[in-house]
């Protein structure tokens, strides 16, 4: 094992066997069938409490020696940021300030519609649960400067000849698709009167106790850990460097931002229009935060909207959240359940059952237990992510894998959809809670 990656590890067990320790370790270390990592945390919870937390690795290589990751550092956890979401969009709707089943164009200010069903309304409810009709096309991000809306009017710079609306009619089709985010954003911005990242920060993070959040800017340096990959130009290069991917320089706030001119990114935030572009700050995939940060969003999941006597969210709208608003069907073949692979790829399999922005795992179909697991899966810059929740029992697992050395769909395959290393630590988690 390289000296930079000698077992760092931070480690608070409650309740799991510490020979699990040494399992994680190997899975860290690449002992087995997969790549070494650069870093990993993992945090457990027993019955709605926390029973685990473990960091191995370095969170940044910029310092001699390499800074050990932590279990207090913050990754940009990629999609579980769409369900940590999906949170404080369910506050507006309690608040009746946004409406699930009504026309997104009406709080938009402009006509959001597919132009090949042009008289069927786009929901909010849809856009959550990815059957919205909407597509990503090459992009689903703008930076500064730029409106939402040009994806979608043909006069838009950013239409690119409609490609980001699908053939099928909204509400009909599930097709994972980040730009329903950006969208979903922009709704909550003009429904709240408040910039996303802030609102997400003031009504979610932060009552919860939790100093994660959408902008990166907001992250101290101490606590920021880098996305990496051993991957250069021509290709996955496993005996290189590892070359950091995102977060391991000055931070960049939001798109657009540059890192090095925090004069003109206040500058522009001062003059930011509420709503004009979500994608800003990256809803369906920014949230910078650590594993034990993710296991509070799955302590509010168990306990139907309740933390630690704060209360974030009704029990009724939890369980909206968890009710599945897409089921696959074979016959009808009414959505890809690749996520945001190839129909007919490795990951066939991998979504076949969809809530609002919660992602319903039947293990037995992966062929890992019986049980039902919601939450949801991440993959971007390199992280691998993972919040799930065993809602029958309170148990869960929340994983950040912060870089592989390889790429990690070259191990060999297990028996689910997920990548090996993924899948191998789901199976630790299953033989030890």
């Amino acid at each position: 094992m390289k000296a930079f990656a000698a077992a760092v590890l931070v480690c608070l067990t409650l309740s799991i066997p510490a020979a699990a320790d040494d399992q994680l370790a190997a899975i860290f270390e690449g002992k087995g069938v997969t790549a070494e990592l650069s870093g990993l945390q993992v945090s457990t919870m027993k019955a709605g409490q926390a029973s685990g937390s473990y960091a191995f690795g370095f969170a940044q290589q910029t310092d001699t020696p390499s800074t050990p990751l932590t279990n207090g550092h913050k990754i940009r956890v990629a999609s579980i940021s769409k369900m940590v979401m999906a949170i404080g969009f369910m506050q507006l709707v309690e608040d009746g300030k946004l409406d699930l089943d009504a026309d997104v164009s009406d709080v938009l200010g402009w006509s959001l519609r597919n132009p090949a069903f042009s008289s069927t309304p786009i929901t909010a409810r849809q856009l959550l649960a990815h059957t919205s009709s909407l597509r990503d096309a090459d992009k689903y991000w703008l930076p500064a400067g730029e409106a939402l809306r040009s994806f979608f009017e043909p006069a838009g710079a950013n239409y690119d000849g409609g490609n980001h609306f699908a053939p099928q009619a909204p509400g009909e089709y599930f097709n994972y698709a980040n730009i329903n985010f950006g969208v979903l954003a922009s709704l909550m911005e003009i429904a709240s009167g408040e910039r996303f990242d802030t609102y997400m920060s003031r009504h979610v993070l932060e009552p919860l106790g939790l100093t994660a959040s959408y902008n990166a800017c907001d992250i101290p340096r101490g606590l920021r850990a880098a996305a990496f990959r051993k991957r250069g130009p021509d290709g996955w290069n496993p005996s290189g460097p590892w070359i950091a991917q995102v977060d391991g320089g000055a931070p960049v706030c939001f798109y657009g931002m540059q890192a090095d001119d925090p004069a003109a990114a206040e500058a522009f935030e001062d003059s930011y229009s509420l709503g004009s572009n979500g994608t800003l700050f990256s809803p369906q995939g920014g949230l910078r935060a650590s594993a034990d940060d993710l296991l509070v969003i799955l302590k509010l999941i168990a306990g139907k909207g309740e933390v630690g006597g704060t209360r974030v969210l009704s029990a009724k709208s939890v369980a909206e959240l968890l009710t599945p608003e897409w089921t696959y069907d074979p016959e009808t073949e009414n959505g890809n359940t690749t996520g945001e692979g190839e129909p007919g790829g490795p990951t066939e399999g991998l979504m076949t059952s969809y809530g609002l922005s919660v992602h319903r795992i039947d293990l037995e179909e992966w062929g890992l237990g019986t049980e039902l697991l919601v939450g949801h899966l991440g993959e971007a810059y390199g992280v691998l992510s993972h919040a799930l929740l065993d809602p029958a029992t309170g148990d869960g697992i929340a994983t950040i894998i912060t870089g592989s050395a390889d790429d990690p769909a070259e191990a060999a395959a297990g028996t689910s959809p997920l990548y090996r290393v993924e899948e191998d630590i789901l199976r630790w988690w299953l033989a030890n809670r």
